[in-house]
């Protein structure tokens, strides 16, 4: 690769290859052919911004612009926050159900169009295929895939549909905003600041 983007490109791919995603996999998640991905991440083709964006996004992953004196901090703070997990339903059989889930919503648009419940429930699912899971919740998320996939082929799917995306985005917002295990101050003081 001799193009500008070739270290942005080569992470890319190896955050793909470290999560069990096939080139085609991510293709129709990117809504990118796979001989264009396979392009880019062979050096052949630079990648416009827009594919490049939307292949990132299927990665779980965010392009963002940093003052250039803050990179430092800010590589510290993703290092910082980053686990061995970080892709944990990635290749295993869980991520086989996420996958099929995202590929049902994608056709229920084509056919149906896209829906504020459709759009809500497609970015669940991406919330919820990062997240460290129980039995328990991942039972209840099976639960609502199995029906979401019964009622893909109803006309009046949309109640069902309403109903599926309430029960994950309540389970989504129990995830995100759990308590904490321990309580944080709301501030400190340094022993500098004790005259403060």
């Amino acid at each position: 690769m001799a193009y500008q983007s070739e270290s942005l490109i080569a992470q890319a791919r190896e955050t793909r290859e470290a999560s069990g995603v096939s080139q085609r996999a991510l293709s129709e998640r990117a809504g990118l052919t796979q001989s264009h991905i396979s392009q880019i991440e062979s050096g052949k083709m630079e990648p416009g911004l827009s594919s490049f964006i939307d292949m990132t996004r299927a990665l779980d992953l965010e392009v963002m612009l940093v003052p250039k004196k803050l990179a430092p901090a800010v590589s510290g703070l993703v290092k910082a926050q980053s686990t061995p997990d970080m892709h944990i339903h990635t290749g295993q059989p869980n991520d086989k159900r996420f996958g099929r889930a995202e590929r049902l919503v994608k056709k229920m648009k084509r056919v149906y169009g896209s829906s504020a419940d459709l759009d809500r429930l497609e970015e669940t699912i991406r919330f919820l295929r990062r997240v460290r899971l129980s039995d328990q919740e991942m039972q209840l998320i099976r639960e609502l895939i199995a029906r979401l996939e019964h009622h893909k082929v109803s006309a009046q799917a949309a109640p069902f549909i309403r109903d599926i995306a309430q029960n994950l985005e309540r389970l989504r917002n129990s995830l995100a905003h759990a308590a904490p295990s321990e309580p944080r101050p709301a501030y400190s003081l340094d022993d500098e600041d004790a005259d403060a």
